[in-house]
């Protein structure tokens, strides 16, 4: 083989998987900001939830005196 024949199958190999290990890295990436924005959101979900169960508990408080 030639020196020129070498270097393009060389090519032909780094460059795909060198594509393939960056696709790879933002892949995880986009999945460890997306688990980061879940729970983010449960936090907030679980936050108004209490907050609702307050409002509910000094509601009764005010208007269901016995």
């Amino acid at each position: 083989m030639t020196d020129q024949q070498l270097l393009t199958l060389a090519l032909a190999v780094i460059i795909p998987v060198s594509v393939m290990i960056y696709s790879n890295s933002r892949v995880s990436d986009l999945s460890k900001k997306i688990d980061d924005l879940k729970t983010h959101l449960d936090d907030k979900i679980d936050n108004a939830f209490q907050h609702i169960q307050l409002l509910l508990k000094l509601h009764e408080a005010e208007h269901h005196k016995k």
